[in-house]
């Protein structure tokens, strides 16, 4: 079973990074990972969805952790039946 408590392939980084699609127009590249969040703060902006334009980079970032959060959860808690 994988060990969601130590992530060792940074599903939940990398989850981050899918759900930004959700959110901007460009998928955050994975190698995001890496980065500070200032300069995925920054990356966001230039990225923005129109919905989201005038909102501060910080608060879309937010829901991309919130929905990246909740998938993590969801593959955590139903991770039998997944990968079955």
């Amino acid at each position: 079973m994988y060990d969601f408590d130590n992530d060792p392939k940074r599903i939940k980084e990398k989850l981050f990074c899918s759900m930004s699609a959700h959110f901007l127009t460009n998928e955050l590249p994975v190698e995001a990972i890496d980065w500070d969040e200032d300069k995925i703060e920054e990356w966001c902006k230039e990225n923005v969805w129109e919905p989201f334009e005038y909102w501060e980079a910080s608060d879309v970032m937010e829901l991309i952790e919130s929905a990246a959060w909740h998938g993590y959860r969801f593959m955590k808690n139903n991770w039998k039946e997944l990968s079955t």
